[in-house]
């Protein structure tokens, strides 16, 4: 089933030598000066099932992990390159979110199949929870505080879900509706997600279940990406408007500013230069953002026809990777 939305899961970074370390120059001499990276898609990577329809996306310390919505299938992209693709159990089961455990399996939500999978990648084996309330639509994935649980939304329950590392699931119905996506742990241990439907912003904190709701600014606004910003605030994209927002974890005060050439945003990361990468989604043509939150500057990078950007994450190696369905790839994204 094709729908527009796509969805962000948790990153796993790791360091990495900067360029140019180790290098010495003589006595009295200038350093040369490095080029400026020109941010830009350096690496196309087609799933080798045709017409996948790649939709979450994480990382683990080595590998990019992703969903195959339509080839019913996980997948993984290693550092040679080389794609590995595993067959769900159940046929027609609609992988979706994604995410790394703590405990070195992948999770994933099965949109169709009603289910939280769990996969081992160690000995291949699957497991499946079933989600209580039937035909949730379990959209996004992420790691929860303190026990390393998962949590999940359900966008057609109006609930978000919590399933613990050997299955346990309880549900929590939020009070708005649409919930989409969600991002890690705030710096107040709270989970944040976007409720498309209600044009809100929610939060529930694991220790107490408390739900908070916050509403956007913007009327019908559609709120879609969200991620949790270096500057300790939730930051938001509204589809319907064209905007970006953030909102503080300690107050719910919100900020929007509209976006330049990017009527549709949806899927949102940070990287590690403290820019903002959004990506803007058809109709109109499809290209990334970067969004400077210290000064205001965008800058516009188009991407390819027919792209159709879903998720995104920043990887092990400090890059942005992200499912493009249109072109049924994997794309490597980098901006330093």
């Amino acid at each position: 089933m094709r729908r527009t939305l796509g969805y962000i899961t948790g990153a796993v970074t790791a360091a990495i030598l900067l360029a140019g370390c180790g290098k010495t120059y003589p006595v009295g001499a200038v350093a040369p000066t490095p080029t400026p990276v020109v941010p830009s898609v350096t690496s196309t990577y087609t799933i080798p099932t045709s017409a996948s329809d790649p939709i979450g996306i994480t990382s683990s310390a080595s590998a990019i992990w992703f969903t195959e919505e339509a080839g019913n299938k996980i997948g993984f992209l290693d550092q040679t390159a080389k794609f590995h693709e595993v067959t769900l159990p159940n046929p027609g089961s609609e992988p979706y979110g994604i995410t790394f455990g703590t405990d070195g399996n992948i999770w994933f939500t099965e949109y169709a199949g009603n289910k939280i999978g769990r996969y081992d990648p160690a000995t291949s084996n699957f497991a499946e929870f079933i989600i209580p309330t039937a035909s949730s639509d379990p959209t996004s994935i992420v790691i929860g505080p303190g026990d390393s649980a998962l949590w999940f939304t359900e966008s057609a329950t109006d609930k978000v879900g919590r399933v613990t590392l050997s299955g346990t699931i309880n549900e929590f119905t939020v009070g708005g509706s649409t919930p989409l996506e969600a991002t890690s742990v705030g710096n107040d241990g709270g989970i944040w997600f976007t409720l498309n439907g209600s044009n809100q912003i929610g939060e529930i904190v694991p220790i107490t279940d408390a739900i908070t709701l916050y509403n956007v600014p913007t009327a019908g606004s559609q709120p879609y990406g969200i991620t949790y910003g270096t500057d300790h605030a939730i930051w938001f994209t509204e589809n319907a408007a064209g905007k970006l927002g953030r909102v503080t974890t300690n107050s719910g005060t919100f900020s929007e500013v509209t976006l330049t050439g990017c009527p549709n945003p949806g899927p949102i990361q940070q990287g590690l230069d403290g820019n903002f990468y959004i990506f803007c989604l058809p109709p109109g043509s499809p290209s990334i953002l970067q969004y400077n939150p210290q000064d205001g500057h965008m800058r516009n990078f188009s991407l390819k026809s027919g792209s159709a950007p879903e998720a995104a994450i920043l990887a092990f190696d400090r890059k942005i990777y992200f499912t493009d369905s249109g072109l049924n790839a994997i794309r490597q994204f980098t901006y330093e």
